[in-house]
């Protein structure tokens, strides 16, 4: 008869409460409406309040708020503003915003108030400002420092508001700075970083002041000099994240405050500056959204939740086993993954085979065949529509592209007549012509890297080749080892950069994936389904495969991911089934756009967005 201990298992945890997701970190939140920055913000990480956001010098009257899951459209303030990222204090039902920026004045004193309704307008500022420093509650607010009217001037002139009007304190704080942080009460705030542009160079600032309601002292210094950072909490326990300073434009750093020091804490996913915050959150519960993050804004929302009051508690991780003494139950964790594809804003100019570059919330589309012809239109996407931008110096189709919305290379394609080998490069405004071109003219390749590390490979050059190209941002340079199945009408498939790269798909119909590591490739496991003239995103151990044509032929919509090992059918297909589109992204967020689609074989407008998530469910095993 066997045993107990001859009998193989493995050990069951006995705890008190459930494992936490984390003892602190930072987590996806629902995205922001708009890849926008320099808005204003205040409430808690399930109850925020956002209004304005930059509009190239206008403004904006739009505000939202988040539920704690998604955001929503909420009334319009009276005035149009921007730069307002930290002119907001209050909670969502009670806030109060002041200043900014608009078409009519480069400051302003309009300030409202929100009831959770409507806006109202109430007491002027007394002077025109923008990038002010608002901390406390509607009734009760202080506005410290902030940029003059006249640009780049920063002031330490502080005034008081006690629900209607605003009052001059008297007492300044010590340096004169902008684009700060601040939260706080009325007589316990606190200013954090900020900078001067006047003299240049910009000066940014380590320095912490805190108020007590009628004078201003020195706090611990934050750990780097630093400008355009967001947080919340009080002057005893405080958080701060984000920004930026000369040397790195936009940062993932935490930093939790107690009063008196400052201690490193879980660094955010997207680096950002002039994003949002739930100011008047905590350090254990707070929230980041949109900002500049880059070449271009995002839409990334991020929350943070520190356990660290348990932190003898158990963290969760996948697969753990365990009984809930309190609950009598016997639980284990499950990852689960929730893919879906969305319907974006179309396009202006219906096409196919176009090139691109960029990410789901800022892509470039540049060239294709249209149902009228060839175009040389070049479109950019800011996650929530489509703007014309100048075109291509060479129209074509079929070419392909790498890098971001602002610093992206075109080259390659089919005019009508020939293969070209035209390269040209894209600085956010305009083309520019590089006179040296591909050494192999072609047409539907893979693409992957930068503007100045991209990497051509495969494609249509009349035969089919496998040929691979090196971009250093000046001129091309052939790998003589090429691709191990030479392949064309790849349509936008690659992934990853030009040391790490990933070939997959293309014609003759086929499943075969390759991996390149900067001077060789290497066949590995296939696609699940071969198809040519197919759409890709992500990296060489987190790639994306969507749409295209498969043997038959037939037009898909079907999505697959791999990472870094083998290819899993995704649940989730686009909306529109088609082939030669254009993509741009990551594997968890990733972009479609343009593409021919069945029964009408022609360019379309069609735009979709993919969402990729992870997480861990607590499961509880049940006896029937």
């Amino acid at each position: 008869m066997a045993e107990y201990k001859g009998i193989k298992g493995f050990k069951v945890q006995y705890l008190d409460q459930d494992p936490v997701p984390a003892v602190a970190g930072w987590s996806a939140g629902g995205n922001f409406p708009g890849s926008n920055q320099g808005m204003g913000s205040t409430g808690t990480q399930t109850a925020t309040l956002s209004a304005g956001y930059f509009n190239a010098g206008s403004g904006v009257t739009s505000s939202f708020t988040y539920n704690g899951t998604s955001w929503s459209p909420a009334p319009s303030m009276g005035t149009a503003r921007e730069q307002v990222s930290n002119n907001m204090a209050g909670t969502q039902t009670a806030a109060v915003i002041a200043c900014g920026r608009n078409a009519t004045a480069f400051g302003l004193q309009a300030t409202e108030e929100y009831n959770g309704a409507t806006w109202s307008p109430s007491g002027n500022y007394p002077t025109q400002l923008r990038d002010a420093n608002l901390f406390g509650i509607q009734t009760a607010a202080i506005a410290a420092g902030g940029n003059s009217a006249n640009p780049g001037v920063a002031t330490n002139v502080n005034n008081s508001y006690d629900g209607s009007t605003w009052t001059a304190t008297g007492n300044d704080n010590t340096t004169a700075r902008l684009s700060s942080l601040s939260f706080g009460t009325q007589t316990a705030g606190i200013l954090v970083g900020g900078y001067i542009n006047s003299p240049t160079p910009n000066t940014y600032y380590d320095n912490v002041e805190e108020y007590d309601g009628s004078t201003w002292t020195s706090g611990g210094v934050y750990p780097i000099a630093t400008s355009s950072l967001r947080g919340g909490g009080t002057q005893t326990a405080g958080i701060a994240f984000g920004g930026g300073t000369s040397g790195t434009p936009h940062t993932t750093a935490t930093n939790i405050y107690n009063g008196s020091t400052w201690t490193a804490g879980s660094n955010m996913t997207t680096a950002r500056t002039s994003f949002g915050s739930a100011k008047s959150g905590s350090t254990t519960l707070n929230l980041a959204f949109a900002g500049s993050a880059g070449p271009a804004n995002t839409n990334a929302t991020e929350e943070y939740v520190d356990y660290s009051p348990y932190a003898s508690q158990t963290v969760e991780n996948i697969g753990q086993v365990w009984y809930n003494g309190t609950t009598k139950a016997l639980k284990y964790t499950n990852k689960t993954i929730s893919s879906s594809w969305a319907t974006g804003n179309p396009m202006n100019t219906a096409r196919a085979d176009s090139g691109d570059a960029g990410t789901q919330t800022a892509a470039l589309g540049f060239g294709g065949e249209g149902p009228g012809g060839n175009t040389n239109v070049t479109e950019e996407y800011d996650g929530n529509s489509w703007t014309n931008s100048n075109p291509l110096n060479t129209t074509r189709y079929a070419l392909d592209g790498a890098g971001t919305q602002t610093a992206a290379v075109a080259f390659g394609g089919y005019d009508g007549t020939v293969l070209l080998n035209a390269t040209e490069e894209y600085n956010g405004t305009s083309w520019v012509n590089n006179p040296t071109g591909l050494n192999t003219a072609r047409r539907g390749m893979g693409k992957a890297g930068t503007q100045t590390a991209a990497l051509a490979f495969g494609g249509d050059a009349s035969p089919y080749t496998g040929a691979t190209e090196e971009y250093n941002g000046s001129t091309w340079a052939n790998n003589p080892t090429g691709l191990n199945t030479a392949r064309g009408y790849m349509g936008s498939a690659g992934a990853g950069t030009q040391t790490a790269a990933l070939a997959f798909g293309g014609q003759p119909v086929t499943a075969v994936t390759e991996e390149y590591n900067g001077a060789t490739w290497t066949t590995v496991n296939a696609m699940n389904t071969g198809r040519q003239q197919l759409g890709g995103s992500g990296t060489q151990t987190a790639a994306l495969a969507f749409a295209g044509v498969t043997p038959g032929p037939a037009v898909t919509g079907a999505t697959e991911e791999y990472d870094g090992l083998t290819w899993t059918t995704s649940p989730a297909s686009l909306s529109v089934a088609r082939y030669a589109l254009s993509s741009a992204g990551t594997q968890a967020s990733a972009l479609a756009f343009n593409g021919k689609k069945a029964p009408a074989f022609n360019g379309s407008t069609d735009t979709e967005e993919f969402t990729r998530t992870e997480s861990l469910v607590i499961k509880t095993v049940t006896v029937s």
